[in-house]
């Protein structure tokens, strides 16, 4: 059985612990509210984002494929001269005219011709060339090499295309925030008003009509701080998933 005593000793603990917990996650709200301001005041994280953002580019990575099957095809045509070099090679066993066994050469001789079997290996080379593939072979090498740098020239373009759109994201990012800030700060000031009204008007020293005011810029307030929170929010997302980067852990090297 538990006794009233101890009922209220384990509920103010708990509220104890609760503040407590409240306390520190506001404390590191702010001190990470902190941090992103000091950041996006240097722009200290513009270049860590550009450089996630291409790293992490499927785009850049289908670029840099496309590098490689140019500097491959390349290579390619380079070797292809050699396609008409053959190298041929056969073994024979039989009886054969072998002037290995005619020292004296000739063919009066008569051990030029044996009954005796043996076998003997044959071994030469060839170079067959086209002469339209010789003509051209500096210009298929020529467009080869084009095609390398056509594929290089896309990866730099598509580099540059991913740090405009880095650049644009980050300064709607940074206008977000400030907005965000500004509509927090209006929203403090103007609750402060409306409880101050409610206050004034319970002690009749305001109409209702007054009253009636406030409370609709309060309403205001809290309609544009809630629009600036959400547009915050939408370009913190997307500025995260465009950089392929967890924005949280970036800022995290700042502290």
């Amino acid at each position: 059985m538990v006794y009233p005593s101890k009922q209220i000793f384990y509920c103010l603990s708990f509220c104890i612990l609760l503040g407590f917990g409240r306390i520190n996650a506001k404390a590191q709200a702010l001190d990470a509210d902190a941090v992103l301001t000091k950041v996006l005041e240097t722009d200290q994280l513009l270049p860590l984002l550009i450089d996630a953002a291409i790293k992490n580019s499927p785009q850049v990575k289908m670029g840099a494929n496309a590098v490689d099957v140019a500097v491959a095809n390349l290579k390619v045509n380079k070797n292809a001269i050699y396609s008409g070099a053959s190298i041929l090679s056969s073994y024979s066993y039989g009886t054969n005219y072998s002037a290995v066994n005619n020292p004296n050469g000739g063919l009066n001789n008569t051990n030029t011709f044996t009954t005796a079997q043996s076998g003997f290996y044959s071994l030469g080379a060839g170079l067959q060339l086209s002469l339209v593939n010789v003509i051209n072979r500096k210009h298929i090498i020529k467009a080869g090499q084009a095609q390398i740098n056509i594929a290089q020239a896309q990866q730099e373009n598509l580099n540059l295309v991913i740090k405009q759109e880095v650049i644009r994201q980050y300064q709607e990012f940074k206008l977000a925030k400030k907005l965000l800030t500004l509509s927090a700060n209006s929203l403090q000031a103007s609750q402060s008003n409306h409880m101050i009204a409610e206050k004034q008007f319970l002690q009749g020293q305001i109409t209702i009509e007054q009253v009636s005011g406030v409370l609709t810029n309060y309403n205001g307030a809290k309609a544009a701080y809630e629009t600036a929170l959400n547009k915050f929010q939408t370009v913190y997302m997307q500025l995260e998933t465009y950089a392929g980067v967890n924005l949280t852990t970036l800022l995290q090297q700042f502290k």
